[in-house]
């Protein structure tokens, strides 16, 4: 459940990014920011994190938060890398 919730809020989180990157670049008129290349690296850290807490304190191995961080990732990265392929 926790690895469901957490891939729903990198989808959350990357629509968040890149709708206020849409936003950002119609008030300026030109591109400003691409919010699906600020969410990598923002969803990098607090997933790569997410795995350190499991393994740290709720007791997971690293082999097993590596296969939820593949999930947790990658599944949101893989979109916000088509939206930047898209938007070229």
């Amino acid at each position: 459940m926790h690895m469901l919730m957490m891939t729903v809020l990198g989808f959350i989180v990357l629509a968040v990014l890149w709708g206020g990157a849409r936003f950002i670049n119609a008030r300026a008129g030109r591109t400003v920011v691409n919010g699906a290349r600020l969410f990598l690296p923002v969803w990098a850290a607090v997933s790569f994190y997410n795995g350190y807490i499991g393994v740290t304190r709720a007791g997971y191995s690293v082999q097993a938060e590596l296969l939820v961080h593949l999930v947790v990732f990658g599944l949101p990265a893989a979109v916000a890398v088509w939206l930047i392929w898209r938007g070229r």
